[in-house]
């Protein structure tokens, strides 16, 4: 009977030291995922259908989606904050970074974009995307405020909402309860499917996959949404002046050297980024 109590006790201390013990586990990251995405259309459906009905336009309004996004926002951050139990700058990781790192980040974003593209042509060739798609992109640039308002929603906002999310609250337990790799392909599809739409899904997947790797490189947050603005920032110039980017010097390139060019950036701003960040060695948990 001794014998049975003390196999019995040791197994369950040993699976205890097997078991997650850091918010967000997996299925814990899905469900704030879902509540996340539960509580904004909580408020855009009930808009969205009475501007139907009474067509008005109250949704496309910037103060209410401004507000909504702020109070939903505020309110997913502070209960994963709370269920993390840990103190702010450990959850959030706001840690120091080398500017260096933003030259790469500037190098390999490009050619990213540009690899990814190849991806993106055969989705819509596979899944034409509808007109509301296109409205949606056109709602960025048609806005009451202009060009900066595009910059400030597109490079600002988004980038610090999304990377506090993802590459914070969601990667502070995923971080520590698994592997590097099935935390930062974790974060890249959750990332991915966050945005509900398969033409962007593609593109968010590999860039959620540069996101969560810089930040198990440097646990720097703040590295991380300056490297999503910049990326935001790219996207929205490179549609803003896309005429004038076709008749450069790169637009007239072979695409073959383009295709070059852009897995040489990508592998030295890789490499750079390995040789400038000292990976963390102590045990996180």
């Amino acid at each position: 009977m001794f014998a049975l109590r003390f196999y019995v006790e040791f197994f369950r201390l040993s699976m205890n030291n097997f078991r997650p013990k850091y918010y967000p586990t997996t299925l814990e990251a899905v469900h704030l995922l879902v509540l996340y995405l539960f509580l904004q259309a909580l408020v855009d459906f009930p808009l969205a259908l009475y501007d139907y009905q009474h067509d008005t336009d109250w949704q496309s309004k910037p103060w209410i989606n401004f507000i909504s996004s702020v109070s939903i926002t505020a309110f997913i951050f502070f209960f994963g904050y709370r269920k993390a139990k840990a103190p702010f700058r450990q959850v959030f990781a706001l840690a120091p970074f080398s500017p260096f790192l933003l030259i790469a980040v500037l190098i390999l974003l490009p050619g990213l974009q540009y690899l990814v593209s190849f991806i993106n042509v055969a989705v819509e060739r596979a899944i034409p995307s509808p007109p509301w798609f296109w409205e949606l992109f056109d709602s960025v640039f048609n806005n009451r405020f202009g060009f900066w308002g595009s910059v400030f929603r597109v490079a600002v906002f988004a980038p610090v909402v999304e990377e506090t999310f993802f590459r914070g609250i969601l990667m502070f337990g995923l971080m520590r309860n698994y592997k590097s790799g099935y935390a930062i392909f974790l974060s890249a599809i959750m990332f991915s499917l966050f945005h509900l739409n398969p033409w962007q899904m593609t593109y968010t997947f590999f860039l959620g996959l540069f996101l969560a790797w810089l930040m198990v490189r440097t646990r720097s947050l703040p590295l991380c949404i300056l490297a999503h603005a910049i990326n935001n920032l790219l996207v929205l110039l490179s549609i803003r002046f896309a005429n004038e980017i076709s008749s450069s010097f790169l637009g007239q390139m072979d695409v073959g050297a383009t295709i070059g060019l852009a897995f040489v950036a990508i592998l030295s701003a890789v490499g750079f980024i390995l040789f400038v960040t000292t990976r963390k060695k102590h045990d996180l948990r």
